[in-house]
């Protein structure tokens, strides 16, 4: 079987221009870049190909939701890159990740995720469940250990190598560490870098099931005392190799019987609602435009019956505004 390797040519750069490009909105950026289309890209593509292309810095956006979350926004020319990047990496690792990790991967996604959830709740109902996250995740990746990850899997391949490196170095927080939210590289950087911790856990603890998203996880076991086992020893593990904490907040362990929260979720053997934090932020921010999007979510019947309500309120003020 042949190995795969990143295409760098014209039409592999343009066809990352196309995808980066569908379903987004005119920009600036973005116009500045098509304007001069075939130009930008000729001189992505010799840039990759002579090794002179350097990734540009950042721009800042801070995105209050449940929580702060300061977003790094690249350039076009370098989110052009991240595209080209993204595709190849998604085709070399993807295949080879556990089965139950549901975020940034084809067919996967969170309402699989918490429909998964609770077949885990109905099929282990007698048992403990450990829930857990980590502590400022994107902020505390090992730059070298995430190299180092990605030299095993491509390190054939030492185009895609260094480009990855440009990449990575072009973003830190602490010295060498520290990916950006606001890369598409980093949906599949994440998923590569914990893939380590997903294989500790099937193949060392073996629980009895075990689901990811994003860097939210948790593990089902038989009983509670082998479910804080279970929690010393994977916290151990993050902390030595890969250099990531435990959030306190969202670290427990609980009776499977009862249901848990979980992505947002409160969920049990029998159905996943919009938790009551969630669902109190959702309600400050409806209006017309997104209501079909969050009419779709599985938010309580009281929280349904509001949304016209709310509508309402909000026609009525724009209404007298405009008297």
């Amino acid at each position: 079987m042949s190995q795969d390797i990143l295409r760098t040519d014209y039409a592999a750069v343009h066809r990352a221009w196309c995808r980066f490009r569908k379903a987004k909105r005119p920009s600036p950026g973005i116009d500045a870049f098509a304007y001069s289309l075939e130009a930008n890209i000729a001189q992505l593509v010799f840039e990759i190909q002579s090794r002179s292309y350097r990734h540009a810095g950042y721009q800042a956006v801070i995105l209050h939701e449940k929580k702060r979350r300061d977003l790094a926004v690249a350039t076009v020319r370098d989110r052009v890159v991240h595209r080209l990047l993204y595709d190849y990496l998604l085709q070399c690792f993807d295949p080879s990740f556990d089965p139950d990790v549901w975020s940034c991967r084809a067919n996967k996604g969170l309402h699989k995720c918490l429909t998964r959830t609770q077949t885990f709740l109905q099929r282990y109902k007698t048992s403990y469940a450990w829930r857990a996250d980590i502590t400022k995740f994107f902020d505390s990746v090992s730059r070298d250990r995430l190299m180092d990850c990605l030299n095993r899997k491509i390190g054939y391949d030492q185009t895609a190598l260094w480009l990855c490196q440009q990449v990575i170095d072009s973003y830190s927080v602490l010295p060498r560490h520290g990916i950006p939210i606001g890369n598409l590289t980093s949906q599949i950087f994440s998923n590569i870098y914990l893939n380590e911790f997903d294989r500790f856990i099937r193949h060392s603890l073996k629980p009895q099931a075990y689901i990811r998203y994003g860097d939210d996880f948790l593990l089902f076991c038989p009983n509670q005392r082998l479910a804080h086992t279970f929690r010393d020893e994977a916290a151990s593990y993050l902390k030595s190799s890969l250099h990531l904490s435990l959030n306190p907040k969202n670290d427990v362990v609980v009776a499977a019987k009862y249901g848990l929260k979980f992505l947002g979720h409160a969920i049990t053997k029998n159905f996943a609602v919009v938790d009551r934090h969630t669902t109190k932020d959702i309600m400050t921010k409806v209006t017309t435009r997104n209501i079909s999007s969050y009419k779709a979510l599985p938010l309580v019947k009281s929280a349904h019956a509001r949304l016209p309500w709310i509508l309402l309120e909000e026609a009525s003020e724009n209404m007298f505004d405009n008297i």
